[in-house]
């Protein structure tokens, strides 16, 4: 469950105005990690330690696709990251996948889905609670 944490953590950066439009929420059990979503621009944001602005999703085969590719510090070093993540959104199928290049094959996590951006919901929550991540 740590793995997107790590993930958030590897990609520090600096959120962009915007995940208050966000639609859905789809994460893991722990209420924090996951992400956030825009349907109608495909606006990406991952959720966790903080708030990480990621590259736009596109809707693929009924599933949003997501892929960022940036550098990250490692030590005293930099390494490229490139991640592609898949998100199913659908009530009984959600699915996070995400694949890191050079890194393995693909790990996907069972995942749930909050649609309650606007009412009180975890996905609001989360839109009012998460600071953007520093640089």
């Amino acid at each position: 469950m740590t793995g997107l944490t790590a993930i958030a953590g590897a990609l520090a950066g600096t959120a962009y105005a915007g995940p208050q439009n966000s639609d859905v929420w789809i994460g893991l059990s722990d209420d924090v990690s996951g992400f956030l979503l825009d349907e109608d621009t495909g606006d990406l944001w991952m959720t966790g330690p903080c708030l990480k602005s990621l590259t736009s999703a596109e809707r693929v085969n009924g599933v949003w696709t997501s892929r960022t590719v940036e550098w990250v510090s490692i030590g005293r070093g930099y390494t490229q990251l490139d991640q592609h993540f898949v998100l199913d959104v659908n009530e009984g199928a959600a699915q996070i996948t995400v694949t890191s290049a050079g890194r393995g094959g693909a790990q996907a996590f069972p995942a749930r889905v909050d649609r309650e951006c606007k009412t009180g919901g975890l996905c609001d929550r989360l839109i009012t609670t998460q600071q953007a991540c520093q640089d």
